[in-house]
């Protein structure tokens, strides 16, 4: 897979690392910073180069500017902070400097702020990291093309021994130019243990996981424990992340940030009742809107009889405060609804049919801010399905797309 090393001919090319703040990432960094001989470039060739997400814990911020931007500063070594532009994407130079004084942590457009609008969380079950790529690659890619315009480059990555797997993937992705690299593995065989060792002893304090606080991919069960402490010592994160999951459950109640296990089920069974408080107050601030959401369920194309790609469709119906909305929402939905252990209250319209193609429609009420949103072809679909589907043949399926 990976290549040891680099080729010859790469020698004298720039230098840039994927700086994501946390262990892997800033091992290497304050490697390179402080022993020269680890390195086989001058610091005037590096280009460290870092995507804001805007929901970093304020721990990330703290460490790096107490440890990293000081060695940046003493070396003259080039900082480059992005992040998103807007929900169509593109980036912001936040700050390119040789002399960083601080890290600008919020940037025009966050990722919390892709998911309010669109009603949404991490989710687990695909795998793939959708949102990283949205809210960081795509943005390191726009400014890795601007700035090299397909000249070749040398671009490193701090993935650990333990990502063997994310590194061939990565190792894949041939854009124009780049050639990636990944010291922790091919060079120095670091796993996160040792990088992290290698930190505390460094700096003298243990440091960070770096990850949205309501990162889903970071609170498996090696995590867990440090996402729990994390919300302890900044309520606020904590909070983020109930309110996130809160919407995403009202328009999808399958939406939980943690699989099987949803965040009010965290904060509650750990007593993080300054969490809960927080949440809590934030809801009473909101706006409150009732959301029409329809789902088509196709089959899967290989199988008919089992369950394939689903579209959504979300509709805000009525906006206001939370008792106009609650009225609204139950003057329109003729006694069928519900409120459920998380607080959140849905009124199912349609219940989802039998058999695929399927369909489904419901009520829901949850903060305002939520885009209205389907794809082209929904409307026509849906009058097709609708109008095909007889009284008799539906019931309450408790999947959801």
């Amino acid at each position: 897979m990976t290549r040891t090393g680099h080729a010859p001919a790469d020698a004298d090319l720039p230098v840039v690392l994927s700086y994501g703040m946390g262990l892997d990432s800033t091992a290497v960094l304050a490697r390179w910073l402080t022993e020269p001989a680890s390195r086989d470039f001058p610091l005037e060739r590096l280009t460290v180069l870092t995507a804001m997400t805007g929901d970093e814990p304020d721990v990330t911020r703290r460490l790096t500017e107490e440890h990293v931007l000081p060695l940046l500063r003493g070396t003259g070594t080039r900082l480059v902070q992005i992040s998103r532009t807007s929900q169509r994407g593109g980036y912001t130079v936040l700050d390119d400097s040789r002399t960083p004084l601080r890290l600008i942590m919020k940037g025009p457009w966050r990722l919390s702020d892709e998911l309010r609008a669109s009603g949404t969380v991490p989710q687990l079950a695909a795998k793939r990291r959708l949102c990283s790529l949205h809210a960081k690659g795509h943005v390191l890619d726009g400014w890795l093309g601007d700035e090299f315009d397909g000249r070749p480059f040398r671009h490193v990555l701090g993935f650990a021994t333990e990502e063997l797997r994310r590194a061939e993937r990565d190792e894949g992705f041939t854009a124009t130019g780049r050639r990636p690299e990944y010291p922790l593995i091919n060079d120095w065989g670091w796993d996160r243990q040792q990088c992290a060792q290698y930190l505390l002893d460094l700096f003298g304090e243990p440091w960070s996981r770096s990850a949205c606080g309501y990162c889903p991919f970071s609170a498996g069960h090696r995590g867990r424990a440090e996402l729990i402490e994390r919300w302890r010592a900044e309520p606020a994160i904590g909070a983020q992340a109930l309110a996130l999951e809160f919407t995403a459950m009202a328009l999808n109640p399958r939406s939980k940030l943690y699989g099987s296990v949803a965040a009010q089920d965290l904060a509650r069974s750990h007593g993080l009742t300054d969490v809960l408080a927080r949440f809590e107050e934030d809801l009473r601030r909101q706006r409150w809107s009732v959301y029409e959401v329809r789902r088509i369920v196709h089959p899967r194309r290989d199988d008919p009889a089992a369950k394939g790609a689903a579209w959504r469709s979300v509709r805000t119906v009525f906006t206001g405060n939370h008792d106009d909305a609650q009225h609204m929402l139950r003057a329109t939905s003729a006694g069928s609804v519900v409120t459920d252990e998380y607080g959140i209250t849905r009124a199912e319209i349609i219940p989802r049919t039998i058999g695929y193609p399927a369909i489904e429609k419901a009520l829901a009420l949850a903060p305002a801010g939520v885009l209205d949103k389907e794809r082209p072809a929904f409307g026509a679909w849906w009058e097709r399905l609708h109008h095909q589907t007889a009284p008799g043949t539906r019931r309450s399926v408790t999947l959801a797309a």
